[in-house]
């Protein structure tokens, strides 16, 4: 049974719930994207991958786990046959400070065989300042200084947004943002509420093999489901990050009501 949300189950931010969705939500993705990709491409979850440079002597510098990657093999390429959602708005990729004598480098897993795009879903430590988000800013430039597409899907409405370029981020509840190596630095975003239904996103390949179409919402349906949380979670209650007054009034005619104290 799905979540009784249309689109994003702002519950399923509640932090007894959110590590364990954000690992699942990630093997369900790479599940679709497999149902979805052409011959010549693949897709895995957090496996670790290495930096090369362009002019390196085949040594391998270690590097993170992107939460679910793209990775290309030998093959011809199709298509996809799902439309995607119009983006939101374009905005600027904020550039990192130029360094003098920086080298390009290209990321490829253990067998040599290339990442073409990362996904990450964005986590609180990676929204807080601090270590963490200073952490991910970093990986973000890297993925970005290899010549390698980027999605990333923020799906938690508390914590510090990305920074971005010009134009600012519309007000909205969730954000997508897909950074494409061809047209960097400028950067696609789609923005919706806790009212919307999720988007399909244009996850980008190649660009001579364009992009296939992700529908969110099926990973969403199958990671729900798979976890049961219809059963887990008390839709009776609040959420742990409160929801707008308007929206809560708006959830509570499809959400399920408080049992009645009895009197004594």
């Amino acid at each position: 049974m799905p979540s009784p949300f249309p689109g994003m189950d702002p519950y399923l931010e509640d932090p007894a719930y959110w590590s364990g969705f954000h690992t699942r939500f990630n093997v369900h993705l790479a599940d679709v994207l497999t149902e979805l990709l052409p011959q010549g491409y693949y897709a895995d979850v957090e496996q670790h991958v290495w930096l090369q440079g362009a002019d390196s002597d085949g040594d391998l510098t270690p590097f993170e786990y992107p939460d679910v990657y793209i990775g290309e093999r030998n093959g011809r390429a199709g298509g996809s046959i799902l439309t995607a959602t119009r983006p939101t708005a374009e905005t600027r990729f904020p550039l990192p400070a130029k360094k003098k004598g920086a080298k390009f480098v290209k990321i490829v897993d253990g067998s040599r065989n290339r990442v073409v795009t990362a996904i990450e879903l964005l986590s609180p430590s990676n929204k807080t300042r601090g270590e963490g988000l200073e952490d991910y800013l970093a990986k973000r430039n890297e993925y970005v200084a290899s010549g390698t597409n980027l999605v990333e899907l923020d799906l938690l409405r508390e914590g510090e947004r990305l920074p971005v370029g010009r134009p600012k981020l519309p007000n909205a509840d969730y954000y997508s943002f897909c950074s494409r190596a061809d047209m960097f630095p400028t950067m696609q975003l789609w923005a919706w509420t806790i009212r919307d239904p999720l988007p399909f996103l244009p996850i980008p390949l190649k660009p001579a093999h364009g992009s296939i179409v992700l529908s969110l919402k099926v990973c969403l349906d199958r990671t729900y489901d798979a976890a049961g949380y219809r059963s887990r979670i008390g839709y009776t209650e609040p959420p742990a990050c409160p929801m707008r007054s308007s929206d809560a009034e708006w959830a509570a005619s499809f959400l399920p009501k408080p049992a009645k104290k009895k009197k004594k």
